[in-house]
């Protein structure tokens, strides 16, 4: 799992008169700037609760293949919607078995996937190839219904795709289908802050 840190360095203060909100992504050597946004870690514990599981099961790597990294939600609370504006990053290890898939082999099997999962699921547009810092990934823009809320309730996501060393990395914003000209301009800047970690 991955923790964020505040990195504040005493000897710097004179230099740097705002702390700035960042997390540092060791899994991809990134920085990512979070302004606007309110951090949240991931407890899995709270999906073991809510689930039933029993406090004595072992937990391990094997039976959370996709793990949440963290959540990044929206300081605007946006007035009558059933979901948050949201940024999450997740990482998911690929089976030995499909080692040898591309990027573009793993878009497809998601799209697939998310097809049966979400109602509604559409691509709104071809998945595209894009370059954030050092790194090659796909970008895919799609939107889908909430199952429990009347049709016109729809939620859109952007979705940034990253593979490296057999292992995928996903950052998906969510946002209402109404706000998504606004805030998924939001997500997007938010992505686009990226950059490569400094060495310490």
């Amino acid at each position: 799992m991955l923790f964020a840190s505040f990195f504040v360095g005493i000897s710097c203060l004179d230099k740097v008169p705002e702390i700035s909100k960042t997390i540092e992504i060791p899994e991809l050597g990134l920085t990512l700037n979070y302004e606007g946004w309110i951090y949240e870690e991931y407890d899995p514990n709270s999906d073991a609760k809510n689930s039933g599981s029993s406090k004595n099961k072992k937990s391990n790597k094997n039976d959370q293949p996709v793990k949440v990294m963290f959540y990044l939600f929206d300081s605007d609370k946006e007035k009558e919607s059933e979901i948050r504006t949201n940024i999450n990053f997740i990482s998911e290890t690929i089976p030995a078995k499909y080692s040898k898939a591309t990027i573009e082999d793993y878009v497809a099997s998601i799209g697939a996937l998310y097809s049966n999962m979400y109602k509604g699921y559409e691509v709104l547009s071809v998945p595209q190839k894009c370059n954030l810092s050092k790194f090659k990934c796909m970008f895919v823009e799609a939107k889908f219904k909430l199952s429990n809320a009347e049709p016109s309730k729809e939620v859109h996501t952007f979705q940034w795709i990253f593979l490296k060393e057999g292992s995928v990395y996903i950052f998906t914003g969510t946002v209402p289908e109404t706000e998504a000209s606004t805030k998924g301009k939001k997500i997007t800047n938010t992505i686009k802050t990226l950059s490569e970690s400094k060495p310490k």
